[in-house]
């Protein structure tokens, strides 16, 4: 199957707890993270893998969650939940956190030379 579910919400939950949970919501409904990507403190983007079968489990663990799921959002999560049949399926569940909070900043180390 060559389509991916796209999944985007907000928060305004803290970060870590929330990214603590949304890898949990995935495993717990049957799915594996297969990668993620941290933008500063402002968003992440969370790469998975489900079977069809467990789309309404991964929607319920979800709505769990204290996410605002956008139109588009729930849209895909309906039309997948047809799909049930149709083996695994690749998905992206990104996150923006809403918060006063200044961008995170890192130190990177210098590379000898």
């Amino acid at each position: 199957m060559s389509d991916v579910l796209r999944i985007n919400a907000s928060t305004r939950s803290d970060r870590n707890l929330i990214i603590a949970r949304a890898r949990e919501a995935i495993l717990q409904s049957g799915g594996w993270v297969l990668d993620f990507k941290l933008f500063s403190n402002i968003s992440i983007c969370i790469s998975f893998e489900i079977a069809a079968a467990h789309i309404e489990e991964l929607r319920a663990a979800l709505n769990q969650l204290d996410l605002r799921l956008s139109k588009q959002s729930h849209e895909a999560l309906e039309s997948f939940k047809d799909k049930q049949e149709e083996g695994d399926i690749t998905g992206t569940l990104q996150i923006t956190f809403i918060h006063d909070e200044p961008d995170l900043k890192r130190d990177v180390p210098a590379i000898p030379g």
